[in-house]
């Protein structure tokens, strides 16, 4: 059951304050939603070389290789037990 004196437009006029906070907040949402969308999609595919600790990678014809300098493992020496 609803009241039976209900004014909408009084009620209005005394929540103004906060429905325009939300209506704030909801602008600031889309805002931000639509600048996470410029930035994706800004920086979504670069078509240059990407360096990469020290590796570059190179794209050619749906392929991909990787220069990376040559470390290999258990060539430094230590005083051990």
């Amino acid at each position: 059951m609803s009241a039976p004196d209900t004014n909408i437009e009084k009620q209005e006029k005394q929540h103004k304050p906060a429905l325009l906070g939300i209506k704030g907040a909801m602008v600031f949402g889309v805002l931000m939603v639509a600048l996470l969308l410029f930035f994706v999609v800004g920086n979504g595919r670069e078509d240059e070389d990407v360096a990469t600790d020290g590796a570059v990678i190179e794209q050619d014809a749906g392929t991909a290789t990787v220069d990376a300098p040559v470390d290999p493992v258990g060539t430094t020496t230590t005083d051990g037990n």
